[in-house]
């Protein structure tokens, strides 16, 4: 008899960014999707301890297994633009050096 997967609700993704919430939000696709961590360790080509500690949120994880993972599961991960600051040649000539 196959294991059955109870679904996890998604955890809250206006929190700020941090290993711990991605870990969830990975558990989260994959319960969600009633996909067990054996399964979806194969599925990512990773071996399922791996995997397991990747849910955990552990930062010791290779990026590139975090990346295979996500992409495995069908998570994107983006980035905000930010504001550049633009230096001008009035503000070069006055940085601030004494």
């Amino acid at each position: 008899m196959a294991k059955s997967v109870k679904a996890l609700a998604s955890p809250d993704l206006t929190r700020p960014f941090s290993v711990a919430l991605l870990g969830a939000a990975i558990k989260a696709k994959r319960t969600q999707s009633g996909i067990t961590q054996a399964d979806a360790a194969a599925l990512c080509g990773l071996a399922k301890q791996t995997y397991i500690k990747i849910e955990q949120g552990r930062d010791d994880i290779r990026l590139c297994s975090v990346m295979d993972v996500m992409q495995g599961l069908g998570i994107q991960l983006s980035i905000k633009p930010w504001e550049q600051q633009v230096t001008s040649a009035d503000s070069e000539a006055n940085d601030g050096w004494v």
